[in-house]
């Protein structure tokens, strides 16, 4: 039985192609200086080290750069990602939150900070380098610790094949049969640093992956290193520098000249050193210079740099879109900032930082060391080896709660919530809980103050206004 369509199919064959080529896949001088790359990841190999040098800088030496580097953690990670056992026993959950909060202070292992601390500077290197590297030790009560390295000193020259079975890429180390990293090549000091300078430099050594935390956010398959999150904008931040450092050059040498006066004895109009043709001279601002007779002086008719304010907002709202932020984070700028506006940009970033937050940071860095910590709470005595290993206990996990989101209008935000838990459609728990709180620890301190005040005999507002 024939096709029933095959006719039809090949009659679209037999006739002229009349509608245009993909135009994202065409030529001509548009596409010339932008062939794209032939594979991401290998992209990412070749230029990601140089990436990181120049974000590095582009944080050091420019103001937006600072600025971006402080705001992408803060609202990442804020105060800390904190953890609550999913056990359904309420006093083990109890005793568990804070032997968490008392370990939050051991966790750093240079002592820099408590482990939201370490979180927040691992997320900031995950920003600025494109990755974040924390390393397992133990203090010397056995208490779990973590140490954040410069990335850099996973050695990004380390790719070779060890067998048939295992291979190094970038320092990662990877078995085969799992796909998965099973060891990094860590060198003892970051490139430039006093053990790296020496002529006989320790070279990488090999840590099991258990003991290492690699922290990045993945963009495409295949991709074993992280990119920095600034690539997309470091160009434009230059063109940006260099826009502004022209509008300020030519203010400053139209503010040069007061006036001049002309006088039949007078000398040369600027004072310098003369080399060769050219004179090398400085001005001063309000500075009045002497003619002589007869001459004049012509400046160069310069066009108008145009609207260099609307030039630099157009190119930081395109910079800010471009890692994530909006354009009044990035550039501190609120003044055009209507109720609305501010809501709807605040909305759409915290659905950027929430899939960060849960996809990368939780998973990568947060659920790795709830492990470790159970892991010692067992060896503790703490929790029962035996109600650890059971999946059934909840132990095994643990819910990250991120910092609370401010309101924007928190009267009418309240408001909402109530409707919504009035109506059943949400629970106080989860109300609380998007606040950054356990809704368990809020229910003591409410009953606790209610019984505070009946001891003193303060009478409770009813006031819901």
């Amino acid at each position: 039985m024939a096709f029933p369509f095959a006719s039809l199919f090949r009659r679209r064959a037999e006739a002229p192609v009349k509608t245009r080529a993909l135009e994202a896949a065409g030529g001509g001088t548009r596409w010339a200086t932008r062939n794209g790359v032939a594979h991401a990841p290998s992209a990412i190999r070749a230029g990601a080290a140089t990436v990181a040098r120049r974000a590095q800088d582009f944080v050091l030496n420019d103001p937006i750069g600072t600025r971006a580097a402080q705001v992408l953690p803060d609202n990442l990670v804020g105060a800390g990602i904190k953890p609550i056992a999913k056990t359904t026993d309420a006093a083990l959950r109890k005793r568990l939150a804070s032997a968490f909060d008392i370990w939050t202070d051991r966790a750093d292992a240079t002592g820099e900070g408590d482990f939201f601390s370490l979180t927040w500077r691992s997320v900031q290197c995950m920003v600025v380098f494109g990755e974040g590297l924390v390393v397992w030790g133990s203090a010397h009560d056995g208490a779990p610790q973590l140490t954040v390295l410069d990335p850099e000193q996973l050695d990004r020259t380390k790719s070779v094949r060890l067998s048939d079975t295992r291979f190094v890429e970038q320092g990662v180390e990877f078995d085969t049969a799992t796909a998965r990293p099973v060891a990094y090549w860590i060198r003892p000091s970051a490139p430039g640093g006093m053990q790296a300078a020496g002529l006989h430099a320790a070279p990488a050594q090999r840590i099991p992956a258990a003991e290492v935390i690699h922290l990045f956010r993945p963009l495409f398959p295949g991709q074993v290193r992280g990119l920095s999150w600034f690539a997309p904008i470091l160009l434009g931040a230059r063109d940006l520098n260099e826009l502004i450092d022209a509008a300020i050059v030519r203010a400053k040498v139209a503010a040069m000249h007061a006036g001049y006066i002309r006088d039949p004895s007078g000398g040369g109009v600027y004072s310098g050193k003369q080399t060769g043709d050219t004179l090398d001279v400085t001005m001063e601002p309000g500075t009045l210079n002497v003619l002589r007779a007869g001459e004049d002086i012509v400046f160069p008719n310069v066009p108008d740099s145009g609207d260099v304010m609307g030039l630099a907002k157009m190119q930081l709202h395109s910079m800010a879109a471009a890692i994530g932020l909006t354009y009044e984070q990035l550039s501190g700028d609120f003044s055009d900032a209507s109720y609305s506006s501010a809501r709807s940009a605040h909305l759409e970033f915290r659905r950027f930082a929430e899939t960060v937050q849960h996809h990368v940071i939780v998973h990568q860095l947060c659920r790795p060391v709830w492990s470790r910590f159970m892991r010692w709470q067992v060896l503790q005595g703490t929790v029962a080896a035996a109600d650890y290993v059971n999946p059934a206990s909840g132990l095994q996990n643990a819910k990250w709660l991120p910092p609370a989101w401010p309101w924007i209008d928190p009267a009418k935000d309240a408001k909402a919530a109530i409707m919504e838990i009035d109506a059943n459609l949400k629970s106080r728990s989860e109300v609380i809980a998007a606040r950054g709180y356990d809704a368990e620890d809020v229910d003591a301190e409410i009953a606790a103050d209610r019984d505070r005040a009946r001891r003193l005999n303060i009478e409770e507002s009813t006031n819901a206004a």
